[in-house]
């Protein structure tokens, strides 16, 4: 039990820390008009929210503490 915690751990804070840093990107496409051959896209680029990086990040430190403290 301490290895996959530590593993799922490190691998959240890594995670959480690059989403509270507004590395992770994605873009959306929406129809806006489509009239006969004519047709409007939009393309917006978005990012997660900052608040879900800091809770990744306090999960993962937490299962890094339990998996360190635990015991095979």
């Amino acid at each position: 039990m301490r290895m996959p915690a530590l593993l799922v751990g490190v691998i959240l804070l890594v995670v959480g820390g690059l989403i509270a840093a507004g590395v992770f990107k994605f873009q959306t496409t929406d129809k806006v008009v489509d009239m006969g051959p004519i047709e409007i896209t939009k393309t917006d680029t978005k990012k997660p929210p900052l608040n879900l990086g800091w809770i990744l990040m306090g999960a993962g430190a937490l299962a890094v503490v339990v998996g360190a403290a635990s015991k095979k």
